[in-house]
């Protein structure tokens, strides 16, 4: 009987089997075969019986009951019911036609919409939904980016050729790993484990999961490539986005909203549309697609999907992204890239301390480049596809024939203002100088880079100035410590000239590009012989420490005190800059900044040492800044810096401060942090403040289909005083005892220039008046016209 008994069972346990059904598919725009995220599939016209396709298209569904029909919805396309005739485990695709009547479909709700009430409790719990408000977090992600070229038009020749040439083959593949802890509200750590690029032996670059949209979808504002977008869950929203609920489904015990959003009519503001999906299980977000409104230059479209972890925490589980240049190349054919980011081994608030934090919120594992097969196969979310395979194998040995490896080395250069010459580097910041007083200066500069040493670089340079026929050259020695504390000691000696009166805080500016350089005329020629160390004393505090002996001979016309034409300082500086928070990501072996939304203090200090080695100076100077740039919601980008000086003895003019003037009218164009309206070597001071003060308001103001002008408004205020005049034998110079004021007001993007089809170039124009105790008496004299530049990708 118990034999019996056994057979029986297990007779219905197969024929429960049997019953079974796995049911698999893949739901795809049936005109570009393109995957639609989170369509909806209902089985035999039962809601109980549903299941959403993943981030991919795909779905997965277990049935105990046959399955006869199935209907399958998404936003904006044709419903399609089909009858179930597909073998049990196998894979079926349902491809879906665009819907053309439901485009311009417009809704009247009587009373309030029925949206809103979803999306106020949506907003009302976005704090506790969001997963960077949660504590603390880990988790390990793959990542992978492909690249493709895509016709513009089906009937659209390939005139490049490219994509022929590529047939069966991604353009580029690009796979990672990577690991990141997270404590809230905002330290980030992540590793790259793993990183394998097509055509290069060893990439020491990554794409992470953030890199192109925001790890989750709760912020304020979604920042996307260069623009701030108001994300429509955000407090105000309501007012901005047109919501609709489009579909809803059983998902469990809870509910799923398909909601729509999009800007309302004549509401001007960076917006998004898509599609909400939101459960009613803390009324979270559970998937979103979402896009720019306006279409640009690049365009990009993300996706994400979350999980709900221990039936508590919604949580990332998938982002993805498709970037796309619909004109680059060319207009016939434009460049895809599609990046997929899955997420696994999630621990929700484990226990972490910042001492676990390293310095850069990305960084990259030595031995990440060079990660087997074996590693791969085990952490690949998906395995490689056939066209995957060959675009490895081929772009390879593509890579291999043709070293690109070195062009990540000029890729690395580059980004440090050097090119790659072999053994030596050519110093881009030594190749262009212009100023009013030597004009063209004709030279370069060079350095040993790591392939004779890594630890250890010499370097030179020279340049012959056209305008007063004098050389200047200067050389250097540094020695590299320790990377890990930026830890770099060296020596150097140049003649070279340095512009009067100017604040020391500018010498540490490595941006070679500034128009106030251009306009400037009055100058000493110095021999300087220089110990400098530089370091990083925290995770936020770097600084430099220098001893200088200097020989100064003035040469722009001001007699000076005779015992002062020539004269001798030696001073010992200290340079610190303190930036809170701010982001280093590691890219090419190097640590680049991201920014910080905090403000950035720098402090300057120098001791001039009389008699030592013949100094004829004994002095104090000090100077501090302060700079921030932020953006707010529905009014704009603000930013300021507040800079101040004092010097506590008299000193020689070139060792003052002469103001921070940039009106001149051969090259009338904006310079950040000066005053527009003053003449340089305008004022001089031994004490000083200034306030620079703008904000952008974007096209907040005014933004119509044809015509995109952003409006910027300027204050700017100075004040100074010369206590210390003895030193000066012609009075040339006001000082600034009395406010200093003046006001602009800019109207950027009047004219658009396309770049390249990525982008345009932004030319407006910007007018400053200048007021108080320091106008002119005709009003035409305190006015200074003045060119703006912008780059934008709309």
């Amino acid at each position: 009987m118990q034999k019996k008994f056994l057979i029986l069972c297990f007779c219905f346990f197969f024929i429960g089997l049997y019953a079974q059904q796995t049911l698999r598919g893949k739901v795809v725009d049936a005109a570009s075969g393109e995957p639609l995220s989170f369509a909806n599939i209902i089985f035999n016209n039962n809601s109980a019986l549903s299941v959403s396709s993943d981030i991919n298209g795909t779905f997965s569904y277990y049935s105990a009951q046959e399955i006869t029909s199935l209907r399958c919805s998404f936003i904006g396309y044709q419903t399609k019911i089909v009858p179930f005739t597909v073998a049990p485990n196998s894979i079926m695709t349902i491809a879906l036609t665009p819907d053309s009547q439901n485009l311009n479909e417009v809704t009247v709700y009587p009373g309030e919409n029925p949206a809103w009430r979803i999306m106020k409790k949506v907003i009302e719990n976005k704090d506790i939904n969001n997963p960077e408000k949660s504590g603390s977090f880990t988790y390990q992600c793959y990542n992978k980016l492909v690249a493709d070229l895509k016709l513009n038009s089906k009937d659209q020749k390939d005139s490049i050729g490219l994509k022929q040439f590529m047939r069966g083959k991604h353009l580029f593949i690009m796979e990672n790993v990577t690991r990141r802890k997270f404590i809230a509200p905002d330290l980030s750590d992540e590793e790259v484990l793993a990183t394998k690029v097509s055509g290069f032996k060893n990439p020491m670059f990554a794409s992470v999961a953030t890199e192109m949209q925001p790890f989750s979808f709760y912020q304020d504002n979604i920042k996307l490539i260069d623009i701030h977008y108001l994300n429509p869950i955000s407090s105000g929203s309501l007012k901005k986005y047109k919501f609709k609920i489009e579909d809803s489904f059983l998902k469990e015990k809870d509910t799923v909203f398909i909601i729509s959003f999009e800007p309302k009519k004549n509401k001007n503001f960076d917006g998004l549309k898509g599609l909400l999906y939101i459960n009613s299980n803390k009324y979270a977000v559970q998937n979103v697609i979402a896009s720019p409104y306006q279409r640009g230059k690049i365009n990009l479209k993300i996706q994400q999907q979350y999980q709900l972890i221990g039936g508590t925490y919604w949580f990332p589980e998938q982002l993805n992204y498709v970037l796309q240049l619909d004109e680059y190349p060319s207009k016939k054919a434009g460049f895809v890239f599609e990046g997929k980011s899955y997420l696994n081994q999630v621990q929700i608030n484990p226990k972490l301390t910042r001492k676990e934090f390293a310095l850069e919120a990305v960084h990259l594992a030595a031995d990440a480049g060079q990660k087997d097969t074996s590693f791969w196969d085990e952490n690949r979310k998906e395995k490689l596809n056939n066209q995957e395979i060959k675009t490895y194998r081929f772009m390879d040995s593509i890579g291999q024939k043709h070293q690109f490896d070195r062009y990540l080395r000029i890729a690395e250069k580059a980004a440090n203002n050097r090119v790659d010459l072999g053994y030596v580097d050519l110093d881009l910041s030594q190749t262009f100088h212009y100023n009013e007083f030597e004009k063209l200066r004709l030279g370069t500069g060079f350095y040993t880079n790591e392939k004779i040493s890594s630890k250890f670089s010499l370097g030179a340079f020279a340049g012959y100035g056209t305008g007063d026929s004098e050389w200047k050259y200067g050389y250097e020695a540094n020695y590299f410590i320790s990377k890990k504390h930026e830890l770099c000691i060296g020596i150097s000696h140049q003649n070279n000239l340095f512009e009067i009166g100017g604040t020391d805080l500018s010498l540490y500016d490595k941006n070679i590009l500034k128009w106030r350089r251009f306009i400037s005329s009055w100058f000493d020629n110095v021999h300087q012989n220089s110990i400098v160390a530089r370091y990083r004393i925290s995770r936020y505090l770097t600084g430099e420490t220098s001893l200088n002996r200097t020989s100064i001979k003035p040469v722009y016309p001001i007699d000076f005190v005779s015992n002062l034409s020539r004269y001798h300082n030696t001073d010992l500086r200290i340079f610190l800059r303190f930036a809170y928070k701010e982001k280093i990501t590691q890219v090419f072996n190097r640590n680049i900044s991201s920014g910080t939304t905090y403000p950035i203090l720098y402090f300057f200090g120098s001791k001039g040492i009389k008699n030592w080695f013949n100094s004829d100076l004994n002095y104090l100077k000090l100077q501090m800044a302060v700079e921030q740039s932020f953006y707010t919601t529905n009014f704009g980008t603000t930013s300021y810096r507040f800079e101040s000086g004092y010097i506590n003895q008299t000193v020689p003019l070139g060792l003052q401060f002469t103001g921070e003037g940039s009106y001149d009218s051969d090259i009338p164009y904006v310079t950040k942090n000066t005053f527009q309206t003053m003449k340089p070597y305008e004022f001089s001071s031994d004490r000083y403040a200034h306030l620079f003060l703008k904000h952008h308001f974007g096209t907040l103001l005014f933004k119509t289909k044809y015509v995109q002008p952003g409006l910027s408004i300027y204050n700017h205020l100075g004040w100074g005083q010369l206590l210390n005049q003895q030193n000066t034998a012609n009075l040339w110079f006001k000082d600034q005892k009395n406010v200093f004021l003046e006001a602009g007001l800019g109207l950027d993007n009047l004219i658009k220039v396309n770049v390249s089809n990525i982008g345009y170039l932004g030319i407006g124009t910007a007018v400053f008046y200048r007021y108080g105790y320091y106008a002119h008496p005709e009003a035409n004299d305190n006015l200074a016209y003045k060119i703006t530049f912008q780059f934008s990708t709309q």
